[in-house]
């Protein structure tokens, strides 16, 4: 008997399936090539650039400026210095909830939505929102992002400009702008020596939007301090006084300045136009010009006093010396006349300062000569800046004798047809007050006068009989509204008609004046104020500015401790 048994063979080969099992076996080979290539195009040929971005993402240099130098008054009063503040910055690539950013944002800075919703969905990893936040306002930030669950803002350490005094002094001062560098005024002009040197940080940043990290790779180093001339406690008064006087005489502007003719140190610089410092923004150009050195007018009258003191050193005339000073000189076919027309007969040199007689100083000028007069008033300055080291100074007008005409010399010894500024004006009557030298002004004391730098203009002689003469303008000349009790003044008055370029002299409109020096015998300031177009009546220097002068003096003078005499 057989024995029966089985067992089951291989099953056909199926020639469908075998090419299925190499079609999936060449995917998974191409797919692995695939991911090789990609490998060695991301490891190799692309590596420096993956690696370029991947540091962009994680780490990143910034540049932050440098606390700046403090400026300080003659007195140690803080006028400008930094403050500790926040930078903030946005990144637009792992930023988490962008929309509770901007609000936070918009809430806090008060930025516009639109601004911030550019920013933060910037395709870049850093982009600035603001780099200088008050540091409280940064705080609360921080705190409110941490709150809500936003990453991807970077908050840093910086500094920020504060003007203390607000707008004292603002058009001498100036301001600072976003990046730390002076943009007006001395932070303009001493930009160099109050910025310092920036520091460098490298932020280091997670995948997620979280600062890990703020490294110092460059210390830097803060700027150097600067202490001015500047009297902050004159300052104040001048500007107070000035503003009160524009406004109560309807002028289009004004200004007064106080220096120390022993010096040269500006003591006041003071304007009606100011601005807040701590918002320049709001500002305009206008309001932000330093008048002292940009403003040309033309001197009138107080410009006799150079004439005379030419006069006087040249030793053409002496105070007795009798001259004509009745109304109207006929001078190139162009007739001259005194203010109102007034005739005064013969009068003698010191009655032509003291009342201011038109006719009377030509014919002193006509005695002097047209090359003495134009060579003194160079040496004066006139003509060319001060050296003030403030931006913007005019060198002012004063034509080369060959060019003058026939009718120059006239003009220019009763203080028209030249213009000048405020800070060359008062230069010129601190010779006449310091006995003939005259001061290279000072605002800062990095400008210490050193030997040699007052240059003596004329004799000390004539400077004492000048200021003699100038006395009896405020006792019992022009200037009388400028007289201080118990103190001497030696003043002049200037009361100059506008000339509009294209117009010429125009009726109606007027640049008032007065200048003083106290106390005469042996002056330790010397105060000038001048008026553009005042809109009261009358307009005369004697009336409108010497008011002012008295008014801001009498409180300097106080404030000076100056005895008086």
């Amino acid at each position: 008997m057989f024995a029966m048994y089985s067992y089951q063979t291989r099953p056909p080969t199926n020639p469908i399936t075998i090419r299925r099992g190499r079609i999936a076996a060449a995917i998974l080979v191409l797919g692995l090539l695939v991911v090789v290539g990609r490998l060695i195009q991301l490891q190799i040929w692309e590596h420096g650039a993956w690696l370029e971005r991947a540091k962009a993402s994680q780490e990143r240099t910034i540049e932050i400026p440098p606390q700046r130098g403090t400026i300080y008054d003659r007195n140690g009063t803080i006028l400008a210095t930094d403050v500790k503040a926040m930078a903030i910055a946005v990144d637009g690539i792992n930023i988490t909830q962008p929309e509770a950013a901007i609000e936070i944002l918009h809430d806090a800075l008060q930025l516009r939505r639109d601004e911030l919703r550019g920013k933060v969905y910037r395709e870049s990893y850093f982009t600035w929102i603001d780099r200088s936040v008050d540091f409280d306002v940064a705080q609360r930030i921080e705190q409110r992002t941490h709150e809500a669950g936003v990453y991807g803002l970077v908050f840093i350490e910086t500094w920020k400009r504060s003007y203390p005094q607000g707008e004292l002094a603002s058009n001498l001062i100036g301001f600072v702008g976003i990046d730390g560098l002076g943009l007006e005024g001395l932070e303009l002009a001493f930009d160099e020596h109050l910025q310092g040197n920036p520091s460098v940080l490298r932020v280091l940043e997670g995948a997620d939007g979280r600062t890990y990290d703020i490294e110092i790779v460059a210390s830097g180093s803060p700027g150097l301090p600067l202490t001015l001339t500047l009297d902050a406690g004159i300052q104040f008064i001048c500007e107070e006084e000035i503003s009160v006087g524009v406004t109560g005489f309807r002028a289009k502007g004004g200004m007064i300045l106080v220096m120390d003719p022993r010096t040269g140190e500006i003591l006041a610089m003071a304007q009606d136009k100011r601005y807040d410092l701590n918002s320049f923004w709001t500002s305009n150009e206008e309001s932000r010009r330093n008048l002292a050195v940009t403003h040309l007018f033309e001197p009138g009258s107080i410009f006799k006093v150079f004439t005379g003191l030419a006069a006087l050193d040249h030793k053409v005339v002496n105070p007795t010396d009798a001259f004509d000073g009745n109304d109207g000189i006929d001078v190139s076919g162009h007739v001259m006349h005194n203010a109102d027309n007034i005739s005064y007969g013969t009068v003698a040199f010191a009655q032509i300062i003291e009342d201011s007689i038109n006719t009377g100083m030509i014919r002193v000028a006509q005695q002097l000569g047209e090359e003495r007069f134009h060579a003194f008033l160079q040496v004066l300055g006139f003509g060319e800046i001060t050296g003030v080291k403030l931006p913007g100074e005019e060198p002012g007008i004063l034509r080369p004798v060959a060019q003058w005409s026939g009718l120059a010399l006239a003009a220019t010894s009763i203080g028209q047809s030249v213009a000048v500024t405020g800070i060359q004006l008062i230069r010129a009557l601190a010779v006449v007050a310091g006995d003939g030298t005259l001061p290279a002004p000072q605002i800062t004391t990095l400008d210490a006068v050193h030997d040699g730098v007052r240059a003596a203009v004329c004799s000390a002689e004539s400077c004492t009989t000048m200021r003699s003469l100038m006395r009896r303008v405020v006792e019992t000349g022009t200037g009388t509204l400028a007289a201080i009790e118990d103190y001497t003044i030696a003043g002049k008055t200037g009361t100059a008609q506008k000339a509009i370029p294209g117009r010429g002299y125009v009726s109606g409109l007027y640049t008032s004046l007065f200048a003083g020096m106290v106390p005469a015998a042996a002056p330790e300031i010397v105060c000038l104020v001048v008026l553009d177009e005042v809109g009261t009546v009358p307009v005369s220097g004697g009336y409108t500015a010497g008011q002012i002068f008295r008014r801001a003096t009498e409180r300097i003078l106080n404030d000076l401790r100056i005895p008086p005499g």
